[in-house]
């Protein structure tokens, strides 16, 4: 063989071997694009996984910097309802009389009893009559009456009674609070020493007492109660009577076991029914 011919055959060889390492060389290549692709997506999973986790962590400390006002600002309220109940005067009362009730002030220690005081300011025979008609009221003995000639002082309800015993003509509700109304003080409850309670079960016996229906549903129950508070209001306009202000007679009211209660402040309640007394003499 001639030297041409193996100069021929070593640059076929060298072309061979380039075009060999150039294509191991391109898919290499292309093995590590996919690769890079595929660590950059998973990067920028992660980077996203990150910003939700920081995000999260900013939410989570605004919350807990709220939570932290709120909880200084109530121990703040804390300390300033203690110092509150350490400045208020001492109240004592052993009961039931009302004579016991006793006050206290807290910075001076001064002592006073209220109803005492009051009470001696009275005469003792009109103090003692007015207890004893109160105390028959309470013990169902008596009913309220009304004011045989209306000036003007008269609550509502008392026109009402006397309509229906005149034989006016009154809607169902309002006539049933004309018979709760008399029977307020004999079948009320005390509490307190301050309050007297009449409770929904209580009106629901009155009602069967003073008519001859025996089942009466709760809803209308309801509507009498209202008409009975309403018609105690102290307002001359009608539009502003409302069940639960304070400043009626008797005040409609949801006790502490849901049960409806019609309430009254005994010493108002007392008061009114001295007026009454006082009216029929």
């Amino acid at each position: 063989m001639s030297t041409t011919d193996d100069t021929t055959i070593d640059t076929a060889v060298d072309a061979a071997v380039t075009q060999l390492d150039n294509s191991a060389v391109t898919d290499a290549v292309e093995t590590l694009a996919a690769e890079v692709q595929r660590l950059r997506a998973e990067t920028q999973t992660l980077q996203n996984r990150v910003d939700d986790l920081e995000a999260e962590r900013d939410d989570q400390a605004a919350t807990i910097n709220a939570l932290e006002t709120e909880n200084r600002q109530l121990r703040d309220r804390v300390t300033d309802l203690e110092r509150e109940l350490e400045d208020r005067p001492d109240i004592e009362w052993a009961g039931p009389d009302p004579t016991d009730l006793a006050i206290t002030s807290t910075e001076a220690g001064n002592t006073v009893k209220p109803y005492r005081a009051i009470r001696d300011r009275v005469e003792t025979d009109t103090y003692e009559l007015l207890e004893e008609r109160v105390q028959r009221l309470e013990d169902g003995e008596a009913d309220v009456v009304v004011r045989g000639e209306f000036d003007g002082d008269e609550l509502p309800i008392e026109r009402k009674i006397a309509e229906r015993k005149a034989g006016g003509d009154l809607s169902a509700n309002k006539a049933r609070a004309t018979l709760i109304f008399p029977k307020f003080g004999g079948h009320a409850e005390t509490r307190g020493g301050s309050q007297l309670v009449l409770s929904s079960s209580d009106v629901r016996a009155i009602l069967r007492e003073t008519t001859d229906r025996s089942e009466w549903p709760n809803e209308t129950i309801k509507r009498a109660m209202t008409w009975t508070a309403k018609l105690t209001s102290r307002r001359d306009e009608k539009r502003e009577w409302d069940a639960r202000d304070d400043e009626n007679l008797l005040t409609l009211r949801r006790g502490r076991s849901g049960e409806l209660e019609l309430v009254a402040d005994v010493d108002e309640y007392r008061e009114y029914y001295a007026e009454l007394e006082e009216a029929q003499q």
